[in-house]
C-alpha cells in the first residue's frame, strides 16, 4: 500500500514536470505567435489599404486641377470670345449666358471672373449669375493676392488657395487677341471644395467620411491628406475614414481562429486527460504485475477473453499426459470442437455478440468436463479437450455427445437467441499414436469428416479418413495438372424434353473427367474436391466456355449450365460470366444458368442483387433441386428465377409415397402462378412421365430420355421444331 502511494505521488510529479508543463508552454506559444500573425496581418492589411486610398486621393486631386484648367481653355482660348469682350458694353447678355452661367451649369465652376490688363475684376459671376464687384469684395481682394495671379507672367496656371476663408482650386487662363503677342483679359474660375466637390471624389474613389478641415478632423476620422499650395503653404486637409479590410479579414478569419484554438485545447486537455488515466493505469499494472509472477503467467498462458487455457498451455498438458500414458499404460482423449455457423453469427450481431457466444460455449465446456481434463481455447471459434486416464472409448464418446447436444441449445446474447452448435473429432491414444503434432493432425481429419458429413456431430478418427485425405490431396493435384491443358476433361450433353418426350427444348452441360490411371471420376467426388480448393472457377469458366460453343452449333436451343455456390459467391462474378459469353461468341439469351437454393441462405440481398443483374444482361435463370430447401417456397418471391426444377426426389417418390402427386402438383401450379417454367429431374420410367405430364410439368428430364453424352451424339437427338 506505502508502494502504491509512493509511486502515485512519484508518476503525478513526473508527468506534470515532463508531460503537463511542456505541453502548456507549446500551447501557449502556438497561441501567442498566432495571435500575433493574425495583428500583424490586420494591421499590414488596413495600413497598404490606407496608403493605397491616399495614393488614389492625390492622383484624384491632381486629374481635378488639370480638368479644371482645361475646362477653363476650352473658353479662353476660344478666338472669338475676346471680340465678344470688348462688346460686353453693349450686349452684357452673352457673357452672361456663355461664361458664368455656361461654365456654372456646364462644369460647376462657383465664381467666375474677367480681369483686364491692369489686373482689374471687369465682370464677376457667382453660382452663374452675374453679381457686383462690391458683394464679392473679400473674395475679390483674395484671388488678386493670389500668387497665381502675380507671379503667373499672364500664363495659364492652376493651384489650391484659401478664397474667401474657404479652400478652393483656382484657375487662370490668358485671353489673346489673334495676331498680338500679349493678352488684353483674364479668366478667372474659383471650385471650392465644399461637399459637393467632395462628395464626387469620395464617389468615384469609393472613400467614406470624406471632408476638408482646416485643422482638427471629425471624430472617427483616422487618415487626412495635406493640400499644399504651389508656394508651399497649407490650404487645409481632406479626411476621410479608412477602410479596414484587415479587421474584415479578422471578422471572418477570427471566429474560425477562435473556435480552433478552443477545438485544440479541448483535445489537448482531453488527451493529457486519457495519457494521464492510461500512464497511472499502466503504472498501476506495473506495479501489480512485478508483484505477481502467477499473475503474469496466467495472462502468458491462457485466453484473454475466456479465461481457458491457450494453445500454449494446452500443448504442454497435452505433452505432460501423453508422456505419463506412455509410462503407465493409460489413454488420452483428444476433442477438437469447431463452433457451427459462428461467421454467420458474428456477422449478423457484430463482433460483441460472437464474443459474448465464445464466452458463453467456454462457460458450458467447463461446466461437462472433468476436473482433471483440460478446455482450451486454440484460436477464433476452435476449442480442445484433453482428457488424460480414460476409461474406455465409451466415455469419450458420451462426452462428445453431451457437448454436441449442449451447444445445439440456443444462446442467449444481448436479448436475442442465437443457435450455434459444434462440430467434433477426436482421437485416442495410444491408438492413435503419442505424438502430440500427430494426435492434432487427426483430431483435425476427423473434425473435418464431422463437418463435412453435414455439423452438429462427432467423428473419431480412423485410418480410411487419412486415406481419404491423402486421395483427395492427390486427386486436387491431377486436377490442377489437368486444368492446365485440359487432358481428360469433357463437357457432356444431358437433354430436357418437352412434356411429349420427343422434342428437346433444353440441354444441359454437365462435366466429365477420365483420369488417366483411376478411370472415370464421378462428378460428385471431384467438384467438391474442386469447390475446396477453388479450381471450380477456372473449371467453371471453361465449362461455360464450351457451352457458349455449342451453343452457336445448335442456334435457337438453350443451353443450361450448372453454377457452383463457390463461383456464385466469388467478387466480380457477373462481369466474369458476361466476359467469358462475350469473348466465346456465345448469346446470353440461350444461356441458362442453374443455382441451388445454397448460394441464397448466407447473404440473400448480395444473391438478389446478382441475379437481377445477370437477367438484365440476358440470361435465364433456373433454381435447381427445388423443394430440397428449408425455405423454398419463401425464395420463389424473393428471387426473379425463370425455372425451377423439381428435384429427383420427388420424381423417385411417385408411386411409392402417398402424397408425392399432391407435391408435386402443388409445385407445379405454385410456379404456373408466379410464370416460371416448371421441370421435372430424375424421370426413369413411363408411369413417371405420364404422372408429371398430368401434374402440368413443363419439362423433363431423366434416363427415360438419355444420359449424359458427348455433344457428337447429342446431334441425332435434336429434331426440327
Amino acid at each position: 500500500m506505502i508502494n502504491s502511494i509512493k509511486l502515485s505521488g512519484d508518476f503525478r510529479r513526473t508527468f506534470v514536470r515532463q508531460v503537463l508543463l511542456p505541453l502548456i508552454a507549446i500551447l501557449l506559444l502556438t497561441f501567442i505567435g498566432a495571435g500575433m500573425a493574425l495583428f500583424l496581418g490586420t494591421s499590414l492589411t488596413n495600413s497598404e489599404a490606407k496608403q493605397q486610398q491616399q495614393r488614389m486621393i492625390e492622383a484624384s486631386f491632381s486629374q481635378s486641377l488639370n480638368e479644371h484648367l482645361r475646362q477653363l481653355r476650352s473658353l479662353s482660348r476660344w478666338s472669338p470670345f475676346e471680340q465678344h469682350l470688348a462688346q460686353a458694353q453693349t450686349d452684357p447678355r452673352w457673357l452672361d449666358e456663355n461664361v458664368g452661367s455656361w461654365l456654372y451649369e456646364m462644369f460647376d465652376h462657383q465664381v467666375v471672373m474677367v480681369l483686364d490688363a491692369q489686373n482689374r475684376v471687369s465682370r464677376i459671376w457667382r453660382d452663374g449669375q452675374a453679381v457686383t464687384i462690391e458683394s464679392e469684395d473679400r473674395l475679390v481682394q483674395d484671388v488678386l493676392q493670389s500668387p497665381l495671379i502675380h507671379n503667373s507672367q499672364h500664363q495659364d496656371g492652376v493651384d489650391y488657395a484659401q478664397i474667401g476663408g474657404r479652400a478652393a482650386a483656382l484657375a487662370v487662363g490668358d485671353i489673346k487677341r489673334d495676331n498680338q503677342p500679349g493678352a488684353n483679359f483674364r479668366l478667372i474660375s474659383l471650385k471650392f471644395l465644399d461637399d459637393g466637390y467632395l462628395a464626387g471624389l469620395a464617389e468615384r474613389n469609393q472613400l467614406a467620411g470624406l471632408h476638408f478641415s482646416d485643422g482638427t478632423p471629425k471624430p472617427g476620422t483616422l487618415a487626412r491628406y495635406l493640400i499644399v499650395s504651389q508656394a508651399g503653404e497649407a490650404v487645409g486637409y481632406i479626411n476621410w475614414i479608412p477602410a479596414r479590410p484587415g479587421a474584415q479579414m479578422l471578422r471572418t478569419v477570427g471566429p474560425t481562429t477562435g473556435i480552433a484554438v478552443l477545438v485544440i485545447t479541448l483535445l489537448c486537455i482531453y488527451m493529457v486527460r486519457r495519457l494521464w488515466t492510461s500512464s497511472l493505469n499502466l503504472s498501476q499494472s506495473m506495479l501489480k504485475l512485478g508483484a505477481s509472477e502467477a499473475q503474469a503467467q496466467h495472462l502468458a498462458f491462457h485466453d484473454v477473453l475466456t479465461g481457458l487455457p491457450n494453445r500454449a498451455l494446452v500443448e504442454d498438458r497435452l505433452t505432460q499426459a501423453l508422456a505419463l500414458a506412455a509410462r503407465q499404460e493409460q489413454r488420452v482423449a483428444l476433442l477438437l470442437i469447431d463452433l457451427d455457423r459462428f461467421k454467420t453469427i458474428n456477422d449478423t450481431h457484430g463482433h460483441h455478440a460472437g464474443d459474448e457466444l465464445i464466452i458463453a460455449v467456454a462457460h458450458r465446456l467447463n461446466a461437462l468436463v472433468r476436473a482433471s481434463d483440460t478446455v482450451g481455447r486454440i484460436g477464433g471459434d476452435e476449442f480442445i479437450v484433453v482428457m488424460p486416464d480414460v476409461d474406455n472409448i465409451g466415455q469419450v464418446q458420451a462426452l462428445a455427445q453431451r457437448i454436441v447436444d449442449e451447444l445445439s441449445q440456443p444462446f442467449t446474447l444481448f436479448g436475442s437467441e442465437v443457435w450455434s452448435g459444434a462440430s467434433i473429432g477426436l482421437t485416442l491414444a495410444p491408438k492413435d499414436g503419442l505424438d502430440r503434432l500427430e494426435l492434432m493432425r487427426k483430431a483435425d481429419i476427423a473434425l473435418y469428416e464431422a463437418k463435412s458429413s453435414g455439423r452438429g456431430k462427432y467423428r473419431q478418427f480412423e485410418r480410411a479418413m487419412d486415406e481419404s485425405v491423402q486421395t483427395r490431396q492427390t486427386i486436387a493435384a491431377d486436377l490442377r495438372a489437368a486444368l492446365q491443358s485440359y487432358q481428360g476433361l469433357e463437357v457432356w450433353y444431358q437433354p430436357l424434353m418437352d412434356i411429349s418426350g420427343q422434342q428437346v427444348v433444353t440441354i444441359e452441360a454437365l462435366l466429365r473427367w477420365k483420369h488417366a490411371e483411376r478411370g472415370e471420376i464421378s462428378p460428385g467426388e471431384f467438384i467438391a474436391i474442386a469447390e475446396e480448393t477453388g479450381l471450380i472457377i477456372p473449371l467453371g469458366e471453361w465449362v461455360l466456355r464450351e457451352a457458349c460453343k455449342t451453343q452457336q452449333r445448335f442456334n435457337g436451343l438453350i443451353v443450361a449450365v450448372n453454377v457452383s455456390p463457390v463461383q456464385f459467391r466469388t467478387t466480380g462474378f457477373v462481369q466474369r460470366v458476361m466476359d467469358v459469353v462475350q469473348q466465346a461468341g456465345g448469346d446470353p439469351h440461350f444461356i441458362e444458368l442453374e443455382i441451388t437454393e445454397g448460394v441464397l441462405i448466407e447473404d440473400e440481398h448480395e444473391a438478389r442483387a446478382i441475379i437481377v443483374a445477370l437477367r438484365e444482361a440476358g440470361f435465364r435463370i433456373a433454381l435447381d433441386d427445388f423443394g430440397t430447401g428449408y425455405s423454398s417456397l419463401n425464395y420463389l418471391s424473393t428471387f426473379p428465377v425463370d425455372k425451377i426444377k423439381i428435384d429427383r426426389s420427388f420424381t423417385q417418390s411417385l408411386g411409392v409415397a402417398e402424397n408425392s402427386v399432391a407435391i408435386i402438383e402443388s409445385v407445379v401450379k405454385l410456379g404456373h402462378a408466379m410464370g416460371l417454367t416448371v421441370t421435372a429431374e430424375g424421370v426413369e420410367t413411363q408411369g413417371q412421365m405420364s404422372a408429371l405430364a398430368d401434374a402440368g410439368c413443363n419439362q423433363l428430364q431423366g434416363y427415360l430420355f438419355s444420359k449424359a453424352v458427348p455433344v457428337e451424339e447429342i446431334v441425332s437427338m435434336i429434331r426440327p421444331g
